[in-house]
């Protein structure tokens, strides 16, 4: 039996023990121990030592009781098996960079709109949405100099939906990031 196919046993019969978990958990563990096996069969070709998957599986275990040692972090809270650390830590990297520019994107926006609405009670002539070539073009500006031929989309109807606007979006990004900070710790 070659090692590949050695491997793909040893995955199938892993996946088999793994079926308490949701697809996507036993799907990540998979990958994780895959990625792991082909990583230490090609160590030992890069140490020039003859490779061997079977010496490697070994060193696994039995996929029945590495199975069972997922199975328990997952499903229990049990201290996870070595190497599994790993695959989590990516997914709390992605997971705060995602926190973050959610948090940069939301606020930005909510505050835009905030000030938008603002301005237009103060400068009324010089901020608004303003619609051009028939239609076919619409700008948010802040400037004395409207674009020639253009009409006022919203008119001082502005003020409220760009406040209540930002408003409603600055909460909404406050919601999601709660939820992303739940899913990081």
């Amino acid at each position: 039996m070659s090692e590949r196919e050695l491997i793909n046993q040893y995955l199938k019969s892993l996946s088999i023990y793994l079926s308490r978990l949701d697809k996507s958990d036993a799907n990540d563990v998979i990958r994780e121990i895959e990625s792991h096996l082909y990583d230490a069969l090609e160590l030992q070709q890069q140490q020039g030592k003859p490779s061997n998957a079977q010496v490697i599986l070994d060193g696994f275990g039995e996929p029945r009781l590495l199975a069972q040692q997922y199975v328990e972090h997952v499903v229990n809270g049990a201290p996870p098996p070595e190497g599994f650390n790993a695959i989590q830590k990516v997914k709390r990297g992605v997971t705060k960079s995602l926190f973050y520019t959610m948090a940069f994107v939301g606020y930005g926006i909510s505050l835009f709109l905030i000030v938008v609405g603002l301005c237009k009670l103060v400068m009324p002539e010089a901020v608004g949405v303003w619609s051009a070539s028939q239609g076919n073009s619409i700008t948010i500006t802040i400037s004395e100099h409207n674009f020639p031929q253009s009409q006022e989309v919203f008119g001082y109807w502005l003020i409220p939906i760009a406040l209540l606007s930002g408003g409603f979006i600055a909460g909404l990004t406050t919601k999601i990031l709660a939820a992303l900070k739940r899913i990081i710790t």
